[in-house]
């Protein structure tokens, strides 16, 4: 797929540029400088033809900031992979020296490059894109992200300049979330399946604040894997930008089809863990469970962490625990093998034959029976069972169990209805 990065000194307005063309709320926008700092992934579309959009970070000298030379490596990568760099400006603030030494390290590339100058909404500001033109760049648009003007223009002559590719039909895209507490490896993770730096990774907690995302074909299957802020307590969160990333984590767990749940073996599962844990079952979605940092556990102890892992979390009794090292990679295969068997789990449809089956093996619920048992629906499985009485949770439960025994669906929810219909006796 075509590839454009947006590069540009540090508070422009890369990110709200980014969102306004793919259509998402991805990258965070807020006004302290340096808030992205990975690369961000989407896709535009426009026309009829898609192309990939990257986000990077501001840049930034480097010593302004302690992240700033994992952020300059991560905009070296990026531009790397472009087809097209659109150079973002401030229109308001006026041309700055640091625009031109970015426009002269751009110009190495031998790349095309669009001159976006932003912020230009107002007409008492217009002309100051005039002086932009000192950078001696052929391709120069006025726009504003805010308002959303002049981007009907970028875009068509964008699609002028990249190829014009087909893209192949990879069938069903698994949706992958990494979630955890800060520092738990969910980066590392990322990168160590990737078998690149797509994320960057730093002994501070809390690097990681936009969502990071990319596609890996795995087994003849495309998953887009999702980094995520690290999750802390509500009451633990300070800063807004830390906020709207622990936010943005939260609502991605809805837009997912498999979780996976990372925690460090050195502190075990603590409460947070299993507040994170409680909100993915709440939302029925598929969850693996990942012990990390195993490389720092003595291996006579690497036995005891699965079943101390299930003694914390006896809740999902039905889920996989992956013990791993993200740093090593070790059983990361064996992670990627556990999201494809789960997806396949997930999109199991069960015959109404084998539904049968089961049912006339059941213990009927006190004082009714179960007339039938049908499956009403896929990722997750739903159920509805019609019963002659109303029955308690526990019955539900069992009703529950028995399906797992006899189906499967591990570390997938199973969701039942119940469709209460009395038999009435004819006299």
């Amino acid at each position: 797929m075509p590839t454009v990065v947006i590069v540009g000194r540090k508070n422009v307005g890369k990110s709200t540029i980014f969102n306004r063309l793919t259509g998402t709320r991805h990258s965070i926008v807020y006004k302290e400088p340096g808030v992205t700092r990975d690369r961000v992934f989407g896709e535009v579309q426009w026309c009829g033809r898609t192309f990939g959009l990257i986000d990077t970070g501001g840049f930034f000298p480097a010593e302004e900031f302690p992240l700033s030379t994992s952020i300059q490596r991560q905009i070296e990568n990026a531009l790397r992979e472009a087809d097209l760099i659109y150079l973002v400006v401030d229109g308001r603030a006026g041309l700055k020296p640091i625009d031109k030494d970015i426009s002269d390290r751009l110009r190495k590339t031998n790349k095309t490059i669009f001159l976006l100058v932003n912020k230009i909404d107002e007409s008492r500001i217009s002309h100051h894109a005039a002086e932009f033109h000192r950078l001696g760049l052929d391709n120069m648009f006025t726009v504003s992200a805010e308002a959303g003007i002049g981007f009907g223009d970028v875009l068509d002559a964008t699609l002028q300049k990249i190829p014009a590719k087909k893209i192949a039909n990879v069938g069903k895209i698994i949706r992958l979330l990494i979630l955890g507490r800060p520092n738990s490896g969910k980066s590392t993770l990322l990168n160590s399946i990737l078998e690149e730096e797509r994320a960057i990774v730093d002994e501070q907690p809390g690097t990681t604040r936009d969502l990071v995302n990319a596609r890996v074909d795995y087994k003849g299957k495309t998953i887009e894997i999702t980094d995520t802020a690290g999750i802390r307590k509500r009451s633990r969160v300070k800063e807004p930008i830390e906020f709207y990333s622990v936010m943005r984590a939260i609502r991605m767990i809805d837009r997912s089809d498999i979780i996976i749940l990372i925690f460090d073996t050195g502190y075990g599962i603590v409460e947070q863990d299993q507040r994170i844990a409680a909100l993915v079952l709440s939302k029925a979605k598929a969850l693996i469970i990942a012990p990390n940092k195993i490389d720092l556990i003595a291996k006579k102890e690497h036995h005891r962490i699965i079943s101390s892992t299930a003694e914390s979390l006896p809740f999902l009794d039905f889920v996989p625990v992956v013990p791993v090292s993200a740093k090593t990679k070790a059983n990361v295969e064996s992670l990627l093998q556990q999201v494809l068997d789960i997806h396949r789990e997930s999109d199991k449809t069960v015959s109404q034959h084998v539904l049968d089956s089961i049912t006339a093996t059941l213990k009927p619920p006190p004082n009714g029976e179960v007339l039938k048992l049908r499956q009403i629906g896929r990722r997750p499985p739903v159920f509805q069972a019609t019963i002659s009485s109303s029955v308690k949770d526990s019955y539900i439960k069992y009703l529950r169990n028995s399906i797992r025994n006899y189906l499967g669906f591990a570390g997938i929810p199973v969701l039942i209805r119940t469709n209460i219909r009395k038999r009435y006796r004819v006299r």
